[in-house]
C-alpha cells in the first residue's frame, strides 16, 4: 500500500522547483536537483508528479493559481480601464516581490511542453480577456484577437517590472508610463 501524499511535500517540491529553475534554468536542472533542493528522495518527487513535464505542468498551474488567489479585491463592477489597471498594479506588486516566480513562469511558457489543460483559462484571464473586449468594441482594434492583446499586456508589464527591479527609483513613473501606453494602445487615447 503506497503512502498518503503530503500536501506539505508538494508545496516544498515546488518551491524548490523555482529555486532550481530560477538558478539553472529549465533545461539544465535535472529532477535530482530539484529532490535536493526539496530535501526529500528522488523518487519522492515521482510520487507526486510522475516526470518532469509533469512537475513544469503542475507549478506553472500552481503559479498562475497563486496568482489569483492574490487578487481578492478585484474590482468585478468597475469599469474596464479600473479592472484593467487592478490587474496591471497586482503583476507590477508581484514582479517586485517574487521577480524569481516571473522569470519561471516566463521558462516555463517558452518551453513548448506545457499540456493544453495548464493552459485553461483563469480567472485573471477571463476577466483581463472581458475589458479588453470592452475598450476594443467600436474602435481600430476591434477586429484583433483579444488574446493577442492579453499578450501584449503580460509583456508590457513584465518590461516595466524588468525596467523597475533595475531602476527601483523610478518605479511610480514606471508604472504609470507602462499603464498609460497599455491603456492608449487599446483605447486609442
Amino acid at each position: 500500500m503506497s503512502r498518503p501524499r503530503s500536501e506539505d511535500k508538494r508545496k516544498a517540491i515546488l518551491e524548490a522547483a523555482i529555486r532550481v529553475f530560477t538558478e539553472q534554468g529549465i533545461t539544465n536542472a535535472p529532477t535530482s536537483a530539484i529532490s535536493r533542493a526539496a530535501g526529500v528522495a528522488e523518487g519522492t518527487l515521482f510520487t507526486y508528479f510522475r516526470s518532469k513535464n509533469d512537475l513544469m505542468n503542475g507549478l506553472y498551474f500552481e503559479l498562475r493559481q497563486e496568482f489569483n488567489r492574490s487578487l481578492t479585491d478585484f474590482p468585478h463592477h468597475g469599469s474596464a480601464r479600473t479592472r484593467l489597471r487592478y490587474v496591471w498594479d497586482r503583476y507590477l506588486d508581484l514582479g517586485k516581490a517574487c521577480p524569481e516566480r516571473l522569470k519561471v513562469l516566463a521558462q516555463l511558457r517558452a518551453t513548448g511542453k506545457l499540456f493544453k489543460e495548464s493552459e485553461q483559462p483563469t480567472f485573471v484571464f477571463v476577466e483581463v480577456l472581458n475589458a479588453t473586449r470592452e475598450v476594443v468594441r467600436g474602435r481600430g482594434l476591434h477586429d484583433a484577437p483579444p488574446e493577442y492583446l492579453v499578450l501584449a499586456l503580460r509583456s508590457l508589464a513584465e518590461i516595466t517590472i524588468e525596467f523597475i527591479n533595475a531602476h527601483p527609483e523610478s518605479e511610480m513613473a514606471c508604472r504609470e508610463l507602462g499603464f498609460r501606453l497599455l491603456w492608449s494602445g487599446l483605447a486609442g487615447k
